[in-house]
Formats: structure tokens, sequence, C-alpha cells
């Protein structure tokens, strides 16, 4: 998922050692990034009568773990480094992650100029530009974690295991409060979905909070130790969320921010991670395709979306797609879709390994273009 050398939409560090970097974290990015391209794409393109149906609606289940996912393999990589982090280290990364964080303002962007945004954004193009996603809250938590660690050095792993219990405990106040409507315009997106955001802090940061305690944790352990307490966070996991859940039945909602939805969630993506450390230590079939796309999740993401929806800077002829397809037009787009994201990801993935000054001066280049553009254009 790297943009730049190093870059991973869950890290924005350097790739740890290999002995440390192993097939299966990528390879369980790789199925977020799977499954993730897969709702997108049938989310835009099946028609709203195939979108109503049964059986699309219980898929959604499964597609509520993507987003979880993401964010905790982003906190995964970034927790496998020893902390604290040298000075030096802690602002590469904290570059990194301002990077990432721009990027996802960019895609949320309603005019390829500064003033034309300023001046012409209606009230929900405003909001959508602001909105909390999944590259905001990974990049704003991930530089909170940073912060953390040069504060209280090596007992960041328990200051960052009880901010992420306070964000889970939180969540429902916070809802329930109407905070965000106190809070500035660009801002109150973070706090909670009033304002449109699909993951705001509360509770979505605890997911990316998670994952770099897991990969403090359980990445640095011997393999049977890991799997051994993973197996039984995992359960343990799944067992608290689904009590909490028929405790809190009525009273706060599941699908939102209720702390037994963060729970199960949890403790489903880490036996995931056991499953895919089996399947890639078995080197079963696909595991390295999916290593590839979760290697490059970042690049993927940003690909996927604009080949689908588009943006400011080109336009996607896909669009004129959005809701007319049935089931077996949607597959055939997805067949289709897959090897040109595998492809982009091995040539991007390449072109880092062989001329990796090169394509740092292309993205120098390409962003220094992009901001000029967008601050001279006047309309």
């Amino acid at each position: 998922m790297d943009l730049v050398p190093d870059l991973d939409l869950s890290t924005t560090t350097p790739d740890p050692p290999k002995s440390r970097r192993e097939l299966y974290i990528d390879a369980f990015r790789g199925v977020m990034a799977l499954v993730m391209v897969q709702g997108h794409l049938c989310d835009s393109l099946l028609a709203p009568a195939v979108r109503a149906e049964p059986w699309y609606l219980f898929q959604h289940i499964f597609h509520g773990s993507t987003a979880p996912g993401f964010l905790f393999a982003s906190g995964f990589v970034a927790g496998l480094p020893r902390a604290p982090l040298s000075f030096r280290a802690s602002l590469r990364r904290a570059r990194r992650l301002l990077f990432v964080l721009g990027v996802g303002y960019f895609l949320h962007l309603p005019w390829f100029s500064l003033w034309k945004t300023i001046n012409e954004a209606s009230a929900r193009q405003r909001e959508i530009l602001f909105s909390c996603d999944a590259l905001q809250v990974i990049a704003v938590t991930q530089l909170f974690v940073i912060l953390l660690q040069r504060t209280v050095g090596r007992r960041w792993t328990l200051a960052a295991a009880a901010v992420a219990l306070a964000v889970v405990a939180a969540a429902p106040g916070v809802w329930a409060s109407d905070l965000a409507a106190h809070f500035p315009e660009p801002l109150a997106p973070y706090l909670d979905k009033s304002t449109g955001s699909r993951f705001p802090v509360f509770p979505y940061a605890a997911f990316v909070l998670a994952g770099t305690l897991a990969g403090a944790t359980l990445g640095r352990a011997e393999p049977r130790v890991r799997r051994r307490r993973a197996l039984a966070a995992g359960l343990g996991l799944l067992g608290t969320g689904a009590v909490l859940a028929f405790l809190l039945e009525g009273w706060v909602d599941y699908w939102g921010p209720s702390p037994a939805y963060v729970l199960v969630r949890l403790g489903g993506l880490l036996l995931l991670l056991l499953f895919l450390e089996d399947a890639a230590r078995a080197s079963r079939p696909g595991v390295r395709a999916l290593a590839l796309l979760g290697h490059e999740t970042l690049f993927v993401y940003v690909l996927h979306l604009y080949i689908l929806f588009g943006g400011i800077v080109v336009r996607s002829p896909v669009v004129a797609l959005h809701g007319r397809l049935g089931v077996d037009g949607a597959l055939v787009a997805l067949l289709l879709l897959l090897p040109v994201l595998l492809g982009a990801a091995w040539l991007w993935r390449t072109a880092k390994r062989r001329a990796p000054h090169v394509t740092q001066l292309v993205l120098v280049f390409l962003a220094t273009w992009f901001l000029y553009e967008f601050l001279t254009r006047p309309w």
C-alpha cells in the first residue's frame, strides 16, 4: 500500500526488518483490500433493486469488518518497531502520516481550485471535504501514538490501552451528546457521524490503537506464543462483546458506537489474522497475491476509488455504469478490475525497489504540481 518507499496505509514508517515483516501481515491487509474493492464496486454499480435484496443486506454484515480491519492492520505494523523511536525517526513517521492525511482530504476535494472550493462549495460539499474517513482516522490516531511514545516512553502500550478503552467507553455518550455541534466545521466530523463522517475517532480510533498494541505484543512474539495469545484474546473479545451486546440491547445501537461492536470485530480480526498466518506458512495459493495488495494498500485504495468514481484530476467512464448493473455484470467488472489493481501494485512496488530515489522524485514533482495548480487556479 505504499505510495512512497516504505509508506503503507497502516504505518507510514520504514518497513520493519524482514524477520518482522512477515507475509501473513500483508496477506491480512490484502484480504481487507479485496473485500473493500468488492464492496465499493457493488455499492456503486449494482442497480438499486439488487441492493435491496435480502442476500445483499446480509453480506453487509461481513463488509462491516473491512474498515475496522484496515484500521487494525494500520496499527499492527506501526506497533512492530520497538518504541520509543528516535526523534529523527519520529519526525520521519510524522511527515509520512501527514502525507496520508493530505491524501485523505485530497480524495474529498470538490474542485481543483482552492478559491473555488472556498467560495463555491455547498454545505454538502464542505461536509464531504471535512468528513473523517479511513485515512484521516489512521493518520490522526498514529500521530497521537507518536506523541504518546515521546511522552511516556516504554510505558506507551499501557497508556495506549487506557486511551483505547476510554474511546470505546465514551463513544455512546459522545454520539448522544451532540458535542460535535459545538466544534468548528473542520473538527466536528472527528467526533461522531452526525456530520456525515464514516469513521470518526469515536469509536474507530480504538481499532488503530488496538492494532498498534497487537503489533507491539503479538507481532514480536514467537509464532507459537503469538498463536496462543491471539487465540485467547480473540475468543475473549468475542465472548465479552457478545455479553455486552446483550446487556446494551435497547440502550446503544450495536451498529453505531456500541462497545460490543468494537470488541466483537476485534476478536474476529485476531482470529482471521491467525488463519492467514497458517495459510501463509502453508504457502496456500493466492496468499502472495493478497500480500501484494496488502503491501501496496494505499496505492490500491486511491487507484480503485479513481477508477470507480473519478476525482478532481481525472473523470472516470465507469461512473456512467453506476446503479445500472446486475449481479453478473458486477461480477465481470470485479474480475476485470482485480488484474488491473494487481498489475499496477506490482509495477509500483517494482519501480520503488529498483529506483527508489526516482519514485520519490516523481511523487515530489506530482505533489508540487498539484499544490501549485490547486493554489493558483482562480476557478
